[in-house]
């Protein structure tokens, strides 16, 4: 993905979008992403993209949730929060040890 595509989107959701689109979009960055690096904010937390084992629809359906690899879920979410998250995704290595 380029960085002009992960540049500030600003305007109204175009008729018809619902929130699955920023789940779908969300998805597909982390498996693209996997294993260069990259990372994003979400919630005031920075998060690996390979972390991200789903994107999952809350019961409310406008909603989004987060699953770690880890078990940890990340809920609550507004298709701005994570085009926001998609807006700062940064390049970094990741310190195994």
């Amino acid at each position: 993905m380029d960085d002009f595509e992960l540049e500030h989107v600003e305007g109204d959701v175009p008729e018809g979008v619902g929130p699955d689109v920023f789940r779908e979009h969300l998805q597909r960055v982390a498996r693209h992403h996997a294993d260069d690096g990259a990372n994003i904010t979400l919630d005031d937390e920075r998060l690996y993209l390979d972390d991200i084992e789903s994107v999952e629809q809350e019961p409310d359906r406008s909603r989004s949730r987060v699953r770690l690899r880890s078990g940890v879920i990340i809920g609550g979410l507004t298709g701005a929060a994570i085009v926001a998250a998609l807006a700062t995704v940064r390049y970094r290595r990741r310190h195994r040890g």
